[in-house]
């Protein structure tokens, strides 16, 4: 088994693994009820189709950390610092989602290492949903001190 790369030393071209995910009925309820939303598009069809998967969740599902290669070693932490989101088409309950993160920008600010990541969700037919650009930080011990 080969070891998993650490987030903070990706290079512009890089990408962490995908992720794939289905939002059922359930998991979509669930982020309902966490967000006390429960506005009747996320829960009913409609004649467009099945119910809409909530923006929030699309949000959690495409950070960085839910990638099965994301990886920080033990004193490590990321910080998110900023980002634009577009939404591109409507998420439908039951089907299959894939997330995709490339670095697209790296430096060094206050002695710290910055990433810029492209964050894609298509759905299971080749649908582009949502479309992210996230600036994150990272932090340890050795660059508080």
């Amino acid at each position: 088994m080969s070891e998993k790369k650490s987030a903070h030393l990706m290079e512009v071209g890089e990408e962490f693994e995908p992720l794939e995910f289905v939002v059922t009925p359930e998991l979509n309820q669930q982020y309902l009820y966490a967000e006390e939303d429960f506005h009747p598009r996320y829960i009913e069809e409609s004649e467009s189709g099945p119910p809409l998967v909530h923006p929030g969740l699309l949000l959690n599902m495409s950070n960085n950390t839910r990638s099965p290669s994301f990886y920080l070693p033990p004193g490590w932490g990321e910080i998110h610092a900023a980002e634009e989101t577009e939404y591109l088409n409507p998420a439908r309950v039951g089907k299959k989602f894939r997330v995709t993160w490339k670095v697209v920008e790296t430096y060094q600010k206050r002695g710290k290492p910055w990433h810029v990541l492209d964050i894609l969700i298509v759905d299971e037919d080749g649908v582009e949903i949502m479309r992210r650009k996230m600036t994150n930080t990272f932090a340890s011990p050795e660059l508080t001190s």
